[in-house]
């Protein structure tokens, strides 16, 4: 195979990405942040998708155990949580 037609070939996927790439931090607003704001906001969703998780398993943990059985195995690392968690609503410890 030609080397000129391998360069080009990659030139152009390397151009298509960077278009790309471009879009969609603009699309994203990514584009216009500091790299400080962009920690600040990762860490603004990272802290509401942990809330989310933690909120979702202590007041409905029925539905979170069936929704985490679902995706992982049933003897998982979990499992000891699950039953730990249960034995705290059984005595209405919170």
């Amino acid at each position: 195979m030609d080397k000129t037609s391998t360069g080009s070939w990659k030139e152009k996927l390397q151009k298509r990405w960077d278009i790309f790439y471009l879009k969609w931090q603009i699309y994203s607003m990514t584009y216009f942040l500091e790299p400080w704001e962009k920690c600040l906001v990762n860490a603004f969703i990272f802290a509401i998708l942990g809330l989310l998780i933690f909120s979702s398993y202590t007041f409905l943990p029925g539905y979170t155990r069936k929704l985490v059985n679902a995706f992982l195995p049933a003897h998982s690392a979990l499992s000891d949580l699950d039953l730990d968690h249960q034995r705290s609503m059984e005595f209405n410890i919170h």
